[in-house]
């Protein structure tokens, strides 16, 4: 599955909307690198706020880079 048709059109934020609906639990915290604009506007447009920063182990990266925290409540 490819991903490109769907940039821009609102199917993160309407995705995860429908995840936290079904997540009974909260509140809800998320992760994010700090230099992925798309994933913390989407995070942000569904109601979650940042909490913190830290550095993390990026896998795909090899690398510690910068991360935000964000919690939804």
């Amino acid at each position: 599955m490819s991903w490109r048709g769907l940039t821009g059109v609102g199917a993160a934020p309407q995705a995860l909307a429908e995840l936290i609906e079904l997540e009974s639990a909260r509140p809800l915290h998320a992760e994010a690198p700090a230099d992925n604009a798309g994933s913390l506007r989407v995070l942000k447009k569904c109601g979650f706020v940042v909490t913190g920063r830290s550095s993390c182990f990026a896998q795909a990266r090899g690398q510690e880079i910068a991360c935000v925290h964000l919690t939804s409540s």
